[in-house]
């Protein structure tokens, strides 16, 4: 994949040769012609590399460099100068920058080098990107599995005073109608039991050591060949998002499709699109059936279950959203059922892997 840069100069015709010399190298550049306009730029973009002039109307090239790194982006950056100030080099490899180079006469020359130090920082990053990846994969991991740990443990144990009371209770009863309808209570909350320990289980195998970054479609895809959708129409407009996958997700996402189809009443159709907001990536399912009533929706998630797995929709749940990652139900009764799932930044990244 060609390295992306955006050239922040008030120069237009340093532009187009800065654009003309690099992409003799290969290099993807988007010209910009200010500092305030980059700022959108990157916020709307994705870019591997920023390289500014420094001298510049307005904001400077070292402002642009202090409000990118205080706003959290960490792509290359370098700045570009038309004299030799060792001060400006300085501030700038202070304040984050990656490099620093004087603009010069000979432009084959000058971008020759610039060029090497585009493809030296792109190569780094990806670098130093996989291995924070794999260290926080491992500790979301970890994590995971303590939640999943402390949850069943917590789950198991109210299940167990449960039938534990109720077969007190028996002891206490002559009543063969009460005896029953308290059995009936024990086995209720066995059976919950072992659906906390089944997910439990498949979790520990399947999920916490497979968490990956992969594209939004494949998990989509995933989910709904799960499913039988019995005819219903399936719509996937989702843009291009790589996220942070684990089959917890694909199973929430699959549930919430077999609910459409066994509880939707009248579904004709399912969507799924996403939305970028400022805190974050919103990925929505929602259906054309009669809804879910206001009641309904703090049970919801205790109601759609995978099959043979009591309870293991609201463990996934937890889980997800002890990680921030939020599910919702915001659909209005008579139009369609509508989940929201809310992925913070830093768990979601434009285009595919």
């Amino acid at each position: 994949m060609q390295p992306s840069v955006l050239a922040v100069d008030d120069e237009s015709e340093f532009l187009e040769l800065e654009q003309h010399y690099l992409g003799m190298h290969e290099i993807d550049v988007t010209p910009c012609g200010s500092a305030l306009d980059a700022i959108e730029d990157v916020k709307c973009g994705h870019f591997d590399v920023v390289v500014s002039d420094f001298q510049m109307p307005g904001i400077s090239g070292i402002d642009l460099l202090k409000t990118l790194r205080k706003d959290g982006y960490n792509l290359g950056f370098i700045l570009l100068t038309g004299k030799g100030r060792e001060d400006v080099a300085i501030e700038a490899l202070n304040e984050g920058a990656d490099f620093y180079l004087q603009k010069g006469v000979d432009m084959s020359t000058q971008f020759a080098l610039l060029a090497r130090v585009i493809d030296d920082l792109c190569t780094a990053k990806k670098a130093d990107t996989a291995r924070v990846d794999s260290e926080n994969l491992l500790k979301i991991s970890n994590k995971r599995m303590d939640l999943l740990g402390s949850i069943t443990r917590h789950d198991i144990r109210g299940e167990i005073t449960i039938a534990d009371g109720y077969l007190g209770l028996i002891d206490e009863e002559t009543d063969p109608a009460r005896i029953r309808e308290h059995l009936s209570k024990v086995k209720g909350a066995v059976r919950k039991v072992l659906g906390i320990v089944e997910v439990a289980r498949t979790y520990q195998i399947n999920g916490a050591m497979n968490i990956k970054w992969s594209s939004l479609d494949s998990a989509l895809e995933h989910a709904r060949s799960s499913v039988d959708l019995h005819g219903v129409t399936f719509v996937n407009r989702s843009e291009d998002w790589t996220i942070l996958i684990d089959p917890l997700l694909e199973m929430v996402c699959s549930n919430i499709l077999s609910n459409s189809i066994r509880h939707g009443g009248r579904v004709t159709r399912i969507q799924v699109s996403t939305e970028e907001r400022a805190d974050g990536l919103h990925l929505i399912i929602e259906d054309d059936g009669v809804g879910i009533a206001p009641d309904q929706k703090d049970r919801i998630f205790s109601m759609i279950t995978p099959v043979g797995i009591p309870h293991g929709l609201a463990i996934a749940r937890r889980i997800l959203e002890a990680e921030q990652i939020k599910i919702e139900e915001i659909g209005m009764l008579g139009e369609g059922a509508k989940f929201v799932l809310h992925f913070p930044v830093g768990l979601y990244k434009r285009g595919r892997v």
